[in-house]
């Protein structure tokens, strides 16, 4: 299985989002690599140099990659290839979607955050993705439910699927800077929403793969 995890704009969550689903799935048996494909930052792969020292389980794999066809040679080795594209829109987002089963946009919750990945998101249709293979999550998510809800409602209103959300914690921060992921902090009240927001990622792929690819508009 292949998903990318993409965006319009850098600052939106995209590797806590990796980082989290990597981990989950690695916990559950899955041979996991990361693709970082941000040459520049290289975020995923400085964080998972720190967590290899740090020792942490379950251990992961990632790598930069400078193409999408370099990441695809690995497919026979690994159950699961996680895509962290670059903070930007461009020509190897594209690629990265159409190689992918699924693709999910993480998003910040105000409107700066969310009109340019919605636009990704139809821009992503009107290049030949399947609205079903698109999935939106929130992150960076405060307090607010009011504000939570709101997001989650202008994601519908344009026509995609929101997960869940990933929260604006100190102890994500703090863990990310040892090595770990989002849901591996000390407060299980905090690695449960994320478990969530995983699962309803987790249970819609399940729902593409047992409706041939596609999702009706009921689902």
């Amino acid at each position: 299985m292949k998903i990318g995890v993409v965006s319009q704009k850098g600052g939106v969550g995209k590797s806590s989002l990796v980082r989290a689903l990597a981990v989950e799935y690695a916990r559950n048996g899955f041979s996991v690599k990361i693709a970082d494909m941000d040459l520049r930052q290289k975020t995923a792969t400085e964080w998972n140099c720190i967590r290899m020292e740090h020792h942490h389980s379950p251990t992961l794999a990632v790598e930069p990659f400078a193409s999408v066809r370099d990441v695809l040679k690995q497919e026979p080795h690994y159950d699961l290839i996680l895509f962290d594209g670059v903070g930007q829109a461009d020509t190897q987002t594209l690629e990265i979607a159409k190689a992918s089963d699924f693709i999910i946009l993480p998003t910040g919750v105000t409107r700066d955050d969310l009109i340019p990945q919605v636009k990704l998101a139809h821009e992503l249709r009107k290049k030949g993705i399947d609205k079903s293979r698109l999935a939106f999550a929130l992150s960076r998510v405060g307090g607010s439910t009011v504000e939570q809800e709101a997001a989650t409602e202008f994601i519908q209103d344009a026509g995609y699927y929101c997960a869940g959300s990933i929260q604006e914690r100190t102890s994500i921060g703090q863990c990310h800077d040892n090595g770990l992921a989002a849901n591996e902090t000390k407060y299980p009240s905090v690695n449960l929403i994320i478990d969530q927001l995983i699962q309803n990622l987790g249970d819609r792929i399940n729902l593409i793969e047992v409706n041939n690819g596609k999702i009706t508009e009921a689902q």
